[in-house]
């Protein structure tokens, strides 16, 4: 009967904390896809060979990343065997997920020497709010396997300790340098073996250092060739604005953002568990005990890196360097600390109930998109040869499906929204151009009466057609921006122009469009495409551009300029004018030899602005 009980403690003892994760977060299984998750499942749309795999695997992200493992290898497998079927995203977050929270708990209990003081680690960690994203959200794979790399490597150099075997020592730079195909974060590892040896096994603190060479040079590299993007959501900043960073940080790593509660009480929570930590870390710190110390060293140093992002505040960030802290509230609550408990409640208190409703509004969300999308593809199978409008999409609608092109895997991508759509949506312009989305009134007035356009409601469960009554809402006039690529504007193109190629649209020497004209002095036309490495062999390559027979002064793309945005003042004569018609012509043309047509640039959008 002992032996039997202790069987199942022991199981317990692993299996509670993922069951209590699985508990707060089983709807995530029924969740579908959202926002970046398309931009990935897309990533292997255009591979047809070596070079072209190559290329989806380690090409740049827009945002200065490179994760080949965690999210191309993954996403392009995943998307080949799968489709669009979100349970095996599911299934291997919550597995990969579990295995962390085994290795939490087995790591806590060696760094403290309390078997329990893992076990409560596991559960504050599998309650933590920061799970939320990673586990519902495919694209957030990479915070979930990057944890597993990172414990997994800890791990090993724990083992490697306490036993001295070579193979323990060696399964840690595996899984460590694996982990640089998994997320930037990874390169933090040589830090935290470096700060738990320091701490508590100092002789073998010499032995991390070749960690560290690793770790140098991969950033070297990743400076190199991904270099970190100057401006938007991801540009980094080594300012002042570390210390707000930081408090937002710690805020949401004992409590969860956005709580619907008092702004005094979300303040007195979180000064009792900091309190808590901190009375409970000098307690151990002057009885000569350093791990406390290595607990919020791990917190410190993987929080470090996401300090810099200011403008990218986001709650999953926490997701690793919080169980730097769930290793210290486990040991405190281990030990029966005297207000252990009733903080262990009040910290549960304020997560359980969030976590439980964002999980609930994150999967009705999901089906919302599901929803949308589907309907779309409906609509393109019955209407093949039509653009498709749609009408009513909301803020939440737009982010989290629009904006990441879900079209794309059904190979079709004519879907617009209806002008007055901007009104219900919230323009971010850090994280995408809505313009770029919206229907000029005009042109897609004309493509209904044309028969090439298709006008769907998506204000309810089911994409409703409503062609026959729609009335496009907005001013009249030619739009000022233009899309070279697009079928609803191609009238307003000149007949020189060649047939889009789907993401580009190529001109001969000259070719001709009609734009709306500038509202204010002052306003500027950009250009924006691609200039083939065979057309700039010859050296630079000159742009004329005349705007309602005014010439513009002439400007070049130089080489290595394959992609280039120009930008020529308008004279102040045109603003007021209904529209304007602007003239390209380039320097000179190429004639390749696996295409006939003779070409100048390929554009993508001419905007006034």
């Amino acid at each position: 009967m002992t032996a039997f009980r202790s069987r199942t403690v022991a199981v317990l003892y692993w299996v509670v904390p993922s069951l209590l994760c699985l508990g707060l977060h089983w709807r995530s299984f029924d969740a579908w896809f959202r926002a970046d998750d398309f931009a990935w499942l897309a990533v292997g749309r255009d591979v047809t060979g070596l070079r072209s795999l190559l290329h989806a695997l380690f090409s740049p992200s827009a945002h200065g990343t490179l994760r080949p493992l965690s999210e191309r290898a993954l996403f392009m497998s995943a998307f080949a065997i799968f489709g669009v079927d979100p349970l095996p995203f599911r299934v291997l977050a919550f597995g990969t997920q579990f295995a962390n929270l085994a290795l939490a708990a087995s790591i806590g209990a060696r760094i403290t020497g309390s078997r329990w003081a893992g076990f409560w680690a596991a559960v504050f960690w599998g309650v933590n709010s920061s799970l939320l994203y990673p586990l519902a959200w495919a694209c957030n794979y990479c915070e979930v396997l990057c944890g597993f790399c990172l414990l997994l490597a800890f791990h090993f150099l724990l083992r490697y300790v306490e036993t001295g075997e070579r193979r323990y020592w060696l399964g840690q730079w595996v899984v460590f340098l694996a982990g640089f195909g998994v997320l930037e974060l990874n390169v933090v590892y040589p830090a935290l073996a470096a700060g738990y040896t320091w701490c508590c096994a100092r002789c073998y603190f010499r032995r991390t250092l070749p960690l560290f060479a690793a770790s140098a040079l991969y950033f070297a590299a990743h400076q190199f060739f991904v270099p970190p993007p100057k401006t938007g959501l991801y540009a980094m900043y080594l300012t002042g604005s570390l210390f707000r960073t930081l408090a937002v940080y710690w805020t949401w790593s004992l409590e969860p953002a956005y709580l619907p509660v008092s702004r005094w009480m979300v303040l007195a929570g979180l000064l009792l568990l900091t309190a808590g930590l901190a009375v409970f870390t000098l307690r151990k710190v002057r009885a000569g005990n350093g791990t406390p110390l290595f607990c919020l060293f791990w917190y410190g140093a993987l929080l470090s890196p996401l300090l810099l992002l200011r403008d990218h505040l986001t709650e999953y960030y926490v997701f690793v360097p919080v169980i730097g802290l769930c290793w210290l509230g486990g040991w405190a609550m281990a030990e029966g600390w005297r207000a252990g408990v009733a903080l262990a409640v009040l910290y549960a208190a304020l997560s359980v109930p969030h976590v439980a409703a964002s999980v609930d509004r994150n999967y009705r969300l999901t089906l919302r998109v599901r929803d949308l999308v589907e309907g779309v593809a409906s609509a393109h199978e019955q209407h093949p040869t039509q653009a498709i409008l749609l009408d009513g999409v909301d803020n939440d609608l737009f982010w989290n499906a629009l904006r990441d092109h879900p079209f794309r895997l059904i190979g079709f991508e004519q879907v617009y929204l209806a002008p007055g759509s901007e009104r219900s949506i919230t323009s971010d312009a850090l994280r995408g151009d809505l313009t770029r989305f919206l229907a000029p009134a005009g042109p897609a007035m004309a493509a209904i009466q044309r028969g090439e356009l298709e006008v769907y409601d998506v204000r309810g469960p089911r994409l409703r057609n409503v062609t026959s009554s729609y009335h496009a809402v907005g001013g009249e006039g030619l739009p000022r921006r233009v899309d070279a690529t697009s079928p609803l504007l191609a009238p307003l193109l000149g007949p020189e122009w060649y047939p889009s190629d789907g993401s580009l649209r190529w001109m001969p020497r000259r070719a001709t469009l009609r734009i709306g004209a500038p509202t204010a002095a002052g306003q500027k036309l950009y250009l924006r495409g691609i200039c083939p490495e065979e057309q700039l062999r010859a050296g630079p390559l000159t742009i004329t551009v005349t705007a309602a027979g005014v010439a513009l002064p002439p400007a070049t793309i130089r080489v290595g300029e394959n992609s280039f945005e120009r930008a020529f003042v308008l004279p102040g004569s045109l603003v007021g004018r209904p529209e304007i018609e602007i003239a390209v012509e380039v320097s000179r043309v190429i004639r390749p030899s696996s295409d006939p047509r003779e070409l100048g640039l390929g554009f993508g959008v001419f905007e006034v602005k």
